[in-house]
């Protein structure tokens, strides 16, 4: 298995996806990796970023309600789930039929290095990065999708971009109304 060619990997999910335990990774994986980026942000924001730069001038306040905080780690939580739930009912637009934990394992699982690299927004250059670690996301999305979803191979990335798309509309619209 490589970064950029995971079949070995979804293989691997695609045999643990008729097990018992696999809804708990599902939920756990989102939870825990989007505090992680959660916390990296808000500690370079409270230890980095709060002062007067002489070139920068000022640059973000600090959380001190926690508002914001708990507003990141929802929105990088829900993100992939949201993202499963367009892409299961994508699926028949692509002559597939709705796979609803497939298309959630696809999501939460592609969304790992993002989770991982995310730990570097402590310092503002993390966020080259993250950039990259969206590129390896894309890779792992598109050939999830080939993989456990049975979307074509000439498919696979319009699949995945629309899946983004429509994942990214939702969020913009939940966090438009709710008060987080």
């Amino acid at each position: 298995m490589s970064l950029f060619e995971p079949e070995g990997l979804w293989n691997g999910v695609n045999a643990r996806l008729g097990k018992r335990g696999l809804p708990g990774w599902l939920v756990l994986i989102p939870l825990l990796g989007a505090l992680g980026v959660a916390a990296a942000v808000e500690l370079g924001v409270r230890t980095f970023d709060t002062d007067w730069h002489p070139v920068f001038g000022y640059t973000a306040r600090s959380d001190d309600g926690g508002a914001r905080f708990r507003a990141l780690w929802v929105a990088l939580a829900a993100a992939p789930v949201i993202q499963g739930l367009a892409a299961a009912l994508l699926g028949p637009l692509y002559g597939q039929p709705r796979r609803w934990r497939e298309a959630l394992a696809v999501a939460i699982v592609g969304n790992v290095p993002l989770y991982f690299s995310g730990i570097a927004l402590l310092w503002l250059p993390g966020i080259l990065l993250v950039i990259g670690a969206f590129f390896v996301s894309y890779v792992w999305w598109v050939t999830g999708a080939r993989e456990l979803l049975a979307v074509p191979p000439s498919e696979s990335t319009e699949f995945v971009m629309i899946t983004v798309i429509a994942s990214s509309t939702v969020l913009l619209l939940l966090a438009s109304v709710l008060p987080l």
